[in-house]
C-alpha cells in the first residue's frame, strides 16, 4: 500500500504522527513520555510503534525478522501491567503475542542457511504466512493498544475516543492512498519527472528489484533508466513482474552501460527523457556477456553447480531440451546444453510467482577444430544466460576437416563429430530404438571408415547392407547355404543324441575343422587383396538356429582375430560392424541362454572384444537394447552413442555413462536427435546433437 510513498512523506508522516501522540500524552497525562505503567502501554509502546511500523520499518513488507522484534516488544510491553490487568484478558493477549513470537522465531531458524530443505522446508512454508500476517506491527501493536484501552479506560472517557479517533486515521490514510496522493504532488512540482517505481533491492551482481507506481509499464519493450542507491546511472532490462503483497513488484537486469542523461529521481527507474538514445539490443547483450548476436534466455538461480546450472526463464516458450545456451565465467563464454526443465514457485507473503527453471549441462568452453574442453568452475548467481538470436546461428568449427561428423548441435552449425578413424579400434556402441536412425548412422561411418583405408566387415542379420552398401561393391564373406543349413543340424543333432552324445560331437567337430579351414582363407584373401574391395558382408539373416549364429560369428571373430595377431604391423585396419548386437552378442541370462555350449561361445565372442583393440580390430556395435546384449563388449566401448530409448536397463546403463541429466531426456528424443561421448568425440562431456534429414537416404528405407 506504500508503493508509490517517497520516502521524504513517509518520514513527514512519522514526524506528524509522533507529535500528535506526544501532545495527546501531555494534554490527558501531563507528561510528554508518561511514566504510569497503564499509560506508556498505549502511547509508547502501543500507538508510536504502529507509526513506526507503518510508515518506516515495514512500509514493503513484514519479514518473520520484523515479527519476532515485534511480538518480543508486544510480550515486554505487557509483563509491564501484568498486576493491574484483568488476569483472563491479559493472558489471551499475551498468549497471541507469545504464539506469533514462536511462529516467528521457528520461521527464522528454519528458513536460515543456504540450502534449506527437508523438514527445515517444511517448517519454513508452514510458518511464514502466519509470521509474517499475524506479526505486523499495526495488526500486532493495534492489538496491544485496544486492550489497553480495555484494560484501563472506560468507553466514554475522553481519552479513549481522542486515541481511538486518532488510531483510526492513521490507520485509514493507507489504504486510502493518502501519502501516494502527497508523493504525487511533489512529483508533479518536478517538470518532466517520469518515475517508474523504487529500487527496493539489488541482487549481486545485476538483479533489480523495483517497486512500480500504480500506473506504470513494465515490458521487455526497450530499456529503461534507473539511478542506484550510491547515485550511479545505468540502464536496465525490464525482465518481468508479479503481484505481491497488494502491489506490483518487477525485475529488471542492470547492463552496467552508464545512463548519460540527467537523474530524474533518487534511487528509482525512470523512463528516459530521450529515447534515441536507449541502447540496441545487441549493445546490451554484448555488455553482459552474450555477444551482439545472442538473445537473452534467463538468468542463473541457485543450486547451480559446476556440471550442471539452473537459470530462470524469461520467455516459457524460448526453451526445449538439447537448446545450446552459454554464460560468462570468469571471463570465458562456457556453453551448456539444456537437459531438463521443471516449474517453482516463489512465496511472498501472500502472493506466489510461478516460473519455470531450465537445468543446462556443461560443455566447455569451444575451441576452433578442437571441440569441447570443460572449464573448471561455475557462473555467479545471477549471471545472465544467452543463446543465439533467431537470424544468427552460431557457426564455430568443433571438428577439423577430415573428422567423421555426427551432426550439429540442434539448431545452430556446430557441427559434433571426432577423429573416429584413429581411434575406431577402442570399439563405439550405436543404441536406441527401431527407426531411431542408428542404422543410417553406421552406414555413414562405414563409409567414413572405407574412405580411410580401414577394412569394414558387417555381420549383417537384417539383409540391408548389400544394396545399401553396393557402391562400395561389398565381398560376400558368408558361407554357403548348403554349408549353413548342415552347421544347423549338426547342431540340432547334438543337442537331441543320445547321453553325451558322443558321435554327434566327433561329427561336429569334422566339420568345424574343414569349415575353419574355409573361413580363415576367405578371411586371408579379403585382408590381403590390398586393391580389391574394402567392405566385406558376413550374411546371417536366413539362419534360424540362435547356437548357429553364435557359432559362426565366433568362428569369423576369431578368424579375423588370428590373422591380426599373426600378421601385426602388416596386417589393415579392421572394423567389426555387428548389426542387431542382441542376436549375436547376447546377455546369456537375457536370452535364456542356458547350455554351457551358448554361454562358452558368448564368452569367447567378449574375449575377442578384450583383446581386438591391441591388434588394430575395431567394432561397431549396434543393439536396440542394452538389456540383451552383452555387458562384458558393451564396456569395452569407450565411445557411446544414444538415439532413443525406453527401457528400464538400457537407462541405468547409460547412466553410467552419461550422468542422470542427459539420461532424463533420452526417452524425449526426437527423431533423429541422439547423445554422444566417448574417446573419439570431440568433447569432453555428453553432447546432445542432430542429424541433418537427408531426403535421399529417407528414399531408401
Amino acid at each position: 500500500m506504500t508503493q508509490n510513498v517517497a520516502p521524504a512523506v513517509r518520514v513527514g508522516i512519522m514526524l506528524v504522527a509522533t507529535l500528535v501522540v506526544a501532545a495527546l500524552a501531555y494534554h490527558f497525562t501531563g507528561s510528554v513520555l508518561p511514566t504510569e505503567s497503564k499509560h506508556a502501554l498505549v502511547f509508547q509502546n502501543a500507538l508510536l510503534l504502529i507509526v513506526l511500523g507503518s510508515a518506516l520499518l515495514e512500509h514493503h513488507y513484514t519479514k518473520p525478522a520484523d515479527s519476532v522484534v515485534n511480538s518480543l516488544m508486544g510480550l515486554i510491553s505487557l509483563v509491564s501491567v501484568y498486576g493491574q490487568a484483568p488476569k483472563g484478558a491479559w493472558f489471551l493477549v499475551a498468549g497471541y503475542c507469545f504464539l506469533v513470537f514462536l511462529l516467528s522465531v521457528s520461521c527464522v531458524a528454519a528458513s536460515s542457511g543456504s540450502h534449506v530443505t527437508g523438514w527445515r522446508e517444511n517448517v519454513s512454508k508452514l510458518t511464514y504466512r502466519p509470521a509474517v500476517v499475524f506479526g505486523r506491527a499495526r495488526v500486532l501493536f493495534t492489538l496491544v493498544f485496544l486492550s489497553g484501552l480495555w484494560f484501563f479506560y472506560s468507553v466514554q472517557d475522553q481519552i479513549t475516543l481522542a486515541l481511538v479517533l486518532f488510531w483510526g486515521v492513521f490507520l485509514a490514510i493507507w489504504p486510502l492512498k493518502v501519502p501516494s496522493l502527497i508523493t504525487s504532488w511533489f512529483e508533479r512540482a518536478k517538470p518532466g519527472s517520469t518515475a517508474v517505481g523504487e529500487i527496493i533491492r539489488i541482487d549481486n551482481p545485476n538483479i533489480l528489484r523495483v517497486a512500480l507506481n500504480g500506473d506504470a509499464e513494465w515490458a521487455a519493450t526497450g530499456p529503461k533508466a534507473c539511478t542506484l542507491p550510491n547515485g550511479e546511472s545505468q540502464w536496465v532490462v525490464p525482465l518481468y513482474s508479479q503481484f505481491q503483497e497488494g502491489r506490483l513488484l518487477a525485475t529488471g537486469l542492470l547492463t552496467e552501460i552508464i545512463y548519460q542523461g540527467a537523474s530524474q529521481c533518487e534511487n528509482c527507474v525512470f523512463e528516459p527523457e530521450d529515447s534515441s538514445s536507449q541502447p540496441q539490443e545487441a549493445d546490451i547483450n554484448n555488455a553482459l556477456g552474450g555477444g551482439t548476436d545472442s538473445a537473452l534466455v534467463g538468468f542463473v538461480v541457485e543450486k547451480s553447480s559446476i556440471g550442471v546450472i539452473r537459470f530462470e526463464t524469461l520467455n516459457p516458450n524460448d526453451c526445449y531440451d538439447g537448446m545450446l545456451v552459454w554464460t560468462q565465467v570468469a571471463g570465458q563464454r562456457v556453453y551448456y546444453q539444456i537437459v531438463a526443465g521443471e516449474t517453482q514457485e516463489e512465496s511472498f507473503s501472500s502472493d506466489k510467482h510461478g516460473f519455470q527453471v531450465a537445468s543446462a549441462a556443461q560443455l566447455g568452453t569451444l575451441e576452433e577444430q578442437s571441440g569441447f574442453k570443460k572449464h573448471e568452475w561455475l557462473p555467479a548467481m545471477n549471471t545472465p544466460v544467452f543463446t543465439a538470436s533467431d537470424d544468427y546461428e552460431v557457426a564455430i568449427s568443433a571438428v577439423k576437416d577430415d573428422d567423421f561428423t555426427l551432426g550439429v548441435i540442434p539448431k545452430t552449425q556446430i557441427r559434433v563429430g571426432g577423429d573416429f578413424s584413429s581411434d575406431y579400434n577402442y570399439h563405439t556402441a550405436i543404441l536406441g530404438v527401431t527407426g531411431s536412425g542408428k542404422t543410417e548412422l553406421a552406414f555413414d561411418l562405414i563409409r567414413h571408415a572405407l574412405e580411410d583405408g580401414i577394412k569394414v566387415v558387417c555381420i549383417d542379420l537384417t539383409a540391408q547392407y548389400e544394396g545399401r552398401l553396393a557402391d562400395h561393391n561389398p565381398v560376400d564373406l558368408s558361407i554357403e547355404e548348403e554349408t549353413s543349413e548342415e552347421l544347423s543340424q549338426k547342431l540340432f543333432d547334438v543337442e537331441t543324441g543320445q547321453y553325451g552324445a558322443g558321435a554327434e560331437k566327433k561329427a561336429l567337430g569334422d566339420f568345424a575343422e574343414a569349415l575353419r579351414d574355409q573361413v580363415t582363407e576367405s578371411v586371408k584373401t579379403f585382408l590381403e587383396d590390398a586393391d580389391g574391395a574394402g567392405l566385406g558382408l558376413i550374411r546371417l539373416e536366413e539362419i534360424s538356429n540362435t547356437k548357429a549364429t553364435l557359432w559362426i560369428t565366433e568362428l569369423y571373430m576369431t578368424c579375423l582375430l588370428k590373422y591380426a595377431r599373426e600378421n601385426l604391423g602388416e596386417s589393415p585396419r579392421v572394423l567389426i560392424v555387428v548389426e542387431e548386437a542382441h542376436t549375436v552378442m547376447p546377455e546369456p541370462n537375457a536370452m535364456g541362454l542356458g547350455d554351457f555350449d551358448s554361454k562358452g561361445l558368448v564368452g569367447k565372442i567378449a574375449q575377442i572384444a578384450l583383446q581386438g583393440r591391441k591388434y588394430g580390430v575395431g567394432l561397431l556395435v549396434l543393439a536396440q537394447r542394452t538389456a540383451t546384449v552383452s555387458k562384458t563388449v558393451l564396456t569395452q566401448c569407450n565411445t557411446i552413442i544414444s538415439f532413443t530409448a525406453y527401457d528400464d536397463t538400457s537407462l541405468a546403463f547409460l547412466r553410467n555413462i552419461y550422468g542422470q541429466e542427459y539420461v532424463s531426456l533420452i526417452p524425449n528424443l526426437p527423431p533423429l536427435h541422439a547423445v554422444a561421448f566417448g574417446k573419439w568425440v570431440r568433447s569432453e562431456k555428453p553432447i546432445v546433437f542432430q542429424v541433418p534429414f537427408d531426403e535421399a537416404k529417407a528414399a531408401m528405407e
